[in-house]
């Protein structure tokens, strides 16, 4: 069984109270200082912070050129501001879970999902909440503001190469008649492979929730011996640049990318939209003064918008729209011209099948 998909069953004994969380091996030791420093204004640090005395956050993200780019555009300059250099782990759904009973968590975020994010809190977990001053992001939920902030939108998206050129909706990804060919589809990366399922065999948007899990399986099965499971978007990027398959569901930032090498389209018709994600920590986490600076920081408008131009991923924060051009606007998952074309997860619904989800998921990709 997949690590992720026993992690995520482990979410919801830990909500029911019926079973212990086993230890993930520890990757990275964290600790703060008594040393003050500062933090000074800038264009994307609005918020006044206090004084800063951790000399470093630790955030377990998934790494790669987009925490490459992100180190560019965000965390150096958070560093100059505050003081506190920013530690990246390898991003581990189990050992954050660990990480929330513990009085010592090594990390004091992780990158995460929305529907995740609260099942957490569903759950009882020991979150951190955000301090009075940093800043509260329009586009969450209203409930899960206190937890949810710095993060971003982002949509799983059909794509083809010139050879299909007239794709354009989840019917044509089962449509092996007309378009024949290997489709590159998630292993481990289970997002949005059900609902898509669902929407391309005629269930109306606002009927998809709960989940019907026989029926989209049964959907899936039509084109199983169609498709090439990749373990990584980047596995599935390779997978069309070198001709194994023709079409593929990825991430829109992915989808991007291919577009931009050329000989390759894809669309927001119907996209499976992440409306939002948080950065939730620990309780107990090391750093929270720097942890909070650093999501007040990632939650300015100027500090979203970069994210969503470089990265093609979605603010949070309404302001955020109106710093991207209509080009860039058209290529951001969650711009108002975009999500009205897409479907949006229902967060909170996602969150009851969460642990159903992503077992059967694996075990339909096992069989």
């Amino acid at each position: 069984m997949l690590r992720a998909d026993i992690t995520r069953r482990t979410l919801i004994r830990r909500a029911a109270g019926l079973g212990a969380l086993a230890l993930a091996p520890g990757v990275l030791a964290a600790c703060g200082d008594d040393e003050e420093t500062a933090a000074g204004g800038a264009s994307k640090a609005t918020s006044d912070w206090p004084p800063i005395k951790s000399k470093e956050v630790v955030i377990a993200g998934f790494g790669g050129i987009t925490y490459q780019v992100r180190r560019q555009i965000l965390f150096d300059e958070f560093t100059d501001l505050s003081g506190a250099k920013v530690v990246e782990a390898p991003w581990d759904y189990g050992k954050f879970l660990a990480m929330l009973d513990s009085s010592r968590p090594e990390w004091d975020m992780i990158d995460f999902d929305g529907f995740s994010t609260v099942g957490l809190l569903d759950a009882g977990s020991k979150l951190a909440k955000l301090e009075p001053w940093v800043r509260r992001c329009d586009l969450v939920d209203a409930e899960y503001r206190d937890y949810a902030a710095g993060s971003y939108a982002y949509s799983v998206v059909l794509g083809w190469t010139d050879k299909d050129g007239d794709v354009g909706s989840w019917a044509d990804f089962f449509d092996t008649s007309r378009f024949p060919g290997k489709r590159a589809f998630p292993k481990a990366i289970y997002a949005g492979t059900l609902e898509l399922a669902l929407l391309a065999d005629g269930v109306a948007p606002d009927r998809i929730y709960p989940i019907d899990f026989e029926r989209a399986f049964k959907k899936l099965d039509t084109v199983k011996d169609s498709l090439l499971f990749y373990d990584s978007y980047g596995q599935g990027q390779q997978f069309i640049t070198q001709g194994s398959a023709t079409m593929i569901v990825t991430a829109n930032s992915r989808a991007q990318q291919l577009k931009e090498q050329g000989g390759f389209d894809y669309t927001f018709k119907d996209a499976i939209l992440y409306p939002w994600g948080a950065f939730p920590m620990p309780a107990k986490a090391p750093h929270l003064d720097a942890a909070n600076a650093l999501i007040d920081y990632m939650s300015s408008p100027e500090s979203q918008a970069e994210v969503a131009r470089k990265l093609h991923l979605g603010p949070i924060v309404s302001e955020a729209f109106d710093q991207l051009s209509e080009e860039e606007l058209a290529q951001t998952p969650n711009s108002p011209a975009v999500r009205d074309i897409s479907f949006t997860i229902d967060t909170k619904a996602a969150a009851k099948q969460d642990a159903d989800y992503a077992k059967k998921y694996a075990d339909w990709v096992a069989a």
